[in-house]
């Protein structure tokens, strides 16, 4: 039986394989619940679902506070400006729904401290859940949300990694795991 040899299926054979190991060695996430990821230059964003009005408006501003203080200190994050991106509520599971949907909806949203008003952590959780966001509910008082935002920062400097290009990636479980403790 005579063998034929076809260069352009062996060249589009080599081509593909080269292809698919560029796009394999460009995706270096294997965490379970995917990463995070912001290209470089870009700010590293966490989320606050917090009182603004209502039973617990003066908690919810001192948390407000706190957290910024604490990302004002650390001012960038293995180059990354930092950003905070707020929803204010009212104390209203309705407001709490949209509040955490709307964070939740944000590509950028790597974490959210909050809320600050009894009964919208049962509503505002299993939203985070869902997304993959972790979800750190603040003690009340300045000091106590400022050190909470320090944790976070902390944890997330522990599991991010940058790639060739700059971009950080965050990995969603092990960013969870890091924030309850586990290794």
């Amino acid at each position: 039986m005579k063998r034929t040899r076809h260069p352009a299926v062996a060249a589009a054979l080599l081509l593909s394989l080269w292809l698919a190991a560029c796009s394999a060695a460009s995706s270096p996430c294997t965490d379970p619940l995917g990463c995070l990821e912001i290209p470089a230059g870009s700010p590293l964003v966490l989320g606050a679902l917090l009182a603004s009005a209502g039973e617990q408006a003066e908690e919810g501003e001192a948390s407000l506070l706190g957290i910024q203080q604490a990302l004002d200190e650390a001012g960038e994050l293995l180059g990354h400006p930092l950003e905070l991106a707020q929803w204010d509520t009212d104390c209203s599971e309705k407001d709490a729904r949209r509040g955490a949907t709307s964070l939740a909806l944000n590509p950028e949203v790597i974490a959210v401290i909050g809320p600050t008003c009894p009964g919208q952590y049962e509503v505002a959780a299993p939203i985070f859940s869902d997304a993959g966001l972790a979800l750190l509910q603040p003690a009340p008082g300045l000091t106590a949300a400022a050190d909470l935002t320090r944790s976070l920062l902390a944890a997330i400097t522990r599991v991010a990694f940058q790639d060739a290009e700059g971009a950080l990636h965050v990995p969603r479980q092990a960013l969870l795991e890091a924030l309850q403790g586990t290794p």
